[in-house]
């Protein structure tokens, strides 16, 4: 290669990486504005939270459950993966669907687009599941899109307050924790009580 085309390519690179920074930082600018005033504190990361990033980033299809009592920090986390993530140059679709969302779209009528969109999506985090009751249909949806994302091998996150996944059923249970799927225990006082 000539001095001048190696020029030109140093250029072409130093231009696409420009290009590639401003998208990550117009993605990331959308992100946080989308991203609830209540979840905006700075704090780090839960070591379990961080290697399943480091994972997931390097090809890992795990899923992650984020377990624990309410006011712990578990949804702060759902949205600081998505922060991450974008920062780190991720440009996927991130999914986080609240329980009460969820229930919407698989309560009759049924919202096909959405719950079609949440089984294709690269990453999906179901928030609070078990907030509202588990209905036997709302299971059913529930375990359809975690055995969807299963056979596609596209990592779930779900943050809950229920003791274990349990009341999803040994099978989906099972599709949900294979490969390697990480886990955090969420304790301590409720920080909006102690606030």
């Amino acid at each position: 290669m000539t001095t001048s085309a190696a020029a030109r390519r140093a250029r072409h690179d130093a231009a696409q990486a420009a290009a590639r920074a401003e998208i990550r930082n117009q993605t990331l600018e959308r992100y946080l504005a989308r991203r609830p005033a209540a979840f905006s504190q700075t704090a780090p990361v839960r070591p379990e939270v961080e290697k399943w990033l480091d994972g997931y980033l390097d090809g890992s299809h795990a899923s992650l459950l984020l377990l624990g009592e309410p006011g712990t920090g578990k949804t702060w986390h759902l949205w600081k993966i998505g922060e991450l993530l974008i920062q780190r140059g991720w440009f996927g679709r991130y999914y986080l669907v609240s329980d009460f969302e969820f229930k919407a779209a698989a309560d009759r009528p049924v919202n096909t687009e959405k719950l079609q969109a949440w089984r294709e999506a690269p990453l999906l985090a179901l928030d609070d599941l078990g907030a509202t009751q588990l209905y036997p249909w709302t299971v059913d949806a529930i375990a359809q899109l975690i055995d969807a994302r299963w056979q596609n091998q596209l990592p779930t996150l779900i943050s809950t307050n229920l003791p274990t996944l349990e009341p999803l059923g040994p099978r989906t249970s099972s599709r949900f924790a294979d490969g390697g799927s990480a886990f955090a225990k969420f304790t301590g006082t409720d920080f909006r009580k102690s606030a």
